[in-house]
């Protein structure tokens, strides 16, 4: 059996610092219903339709979008088959486990090519609502035309998407700790930066976990309290790479932020100051 049809069993080995079992939401969620598939690839009658759908799937969880993308009878995403190498990648046991893993995936996913010691894959597009509705070759038909929804080709294009999504803002380094928080321990790393999504704050996330001679990314609980005590808060268990939409009350200017993950634990808490 090749590498990309192992069962969805191997989706993740986390131990349990790792993850935390979150009941899905029960909400009803309604979507635009007019979707058609065919060869794979989901179809939409116009480009209003298709964002509709993405602003709903925008409020889904990890587990929610795979179940969304289970009631789409004969489709396969992107964001699926990424699920499955990201787990396979974990569970790799050797150098020679990785690099056959990396082979079946190197030309639907991306890798660092900068840093040896970085052994995660990434998907060609940022937005995780975009990915689950894509083809794993990156493919969409909306108004009868089949469009390729990939937004970069290398690691280069992926940190330069990511720098415009969430930009520094000019004259703040990142030592000071503005809107971006990175922490390290032996066997665990997380990164947090805050932007905008339109007109909601979202805090991008990146935890990676120690394995074989580098770091992989990982499903993680995150946690942050205010200045000076204030509560402390759960951002769900989210996948390495995603955005934690903050909802509500945003984080206001100026306000510091404690922030760890269930990994990494409070003991080793990064802070940053919000500056949007």
């Amino acid at each position: 059996m090749c590498i990309r049809d192992r069962a969805m069993a191997v989706l993740s080995s986390c131990s349990s610092d790792d993850i935390v079992n979150n009941p899905m939401n029960e909400e009803n969620h309604s979507f635009p219903a007019s979707r058609s598939l065919h060869e794979n690839i989901l179809s939409f009658s116009s480009e209003e339709e298709y964002n509709a759908l993405l602003d709903s799937l925008g409020t889904l969880s990890d587990e929610e979008l795979l179940q969304w993308e289970s009631g789409q009878k004969g489709f396969t995403s992107m964001y699926r088959m990424h699920s499955e190498a990201l787990g396979q990648i974990l569970n790799a046991t050797c150098k020679e486990e990785y690099e056959s893993i990396k082979t079946a995936y190197q030309t639907d996913f991306i890798f660092n090519d900068k840093d040896s010691t970085d052994l995660s894959i990434y998907m060609p597009v940022l937005n995780v609502s975009k990915a689950i509705t894509l083809t794993p070759e990156g493919f969409v038909c909306i108004a009868g035309e089949r469009k390729n929804m990939k937004e970069f080709e290398n690691y280069d294009g992926y940190k330069k998407e990511l720098s415009l999504l969430y930009p520094v803002p000019l004259g703040v380094t990142i030592e000071n700790g503005i809107n971006r928080v990175y922490v390290k321990t032996k066997k665990r790393k997380f990164t947090a930066q805050i932007g905008m999504r339109g007109n909601q704050q979202a805090i991008r996330v990146n935890a990676s976990k120690k394995v074989l001679w580098g770091w992989v990314e990982y499903t993680t609980a995150y946690y942050w309290k205010y200045t000076p005590n204030g509560p402390v808060q759960f951002g769900k268990e989210v996948k390495s790479g995603h955005d934690i939409m903050i909802l509500g009350n945003p984080f206001p200017n100026g306000a510091k932020l404690y922030m760890w993950t269930r990994g990494t634990g409070e003991e080793n808490c990064g802070i940053m100051t919000v500056q949007l």
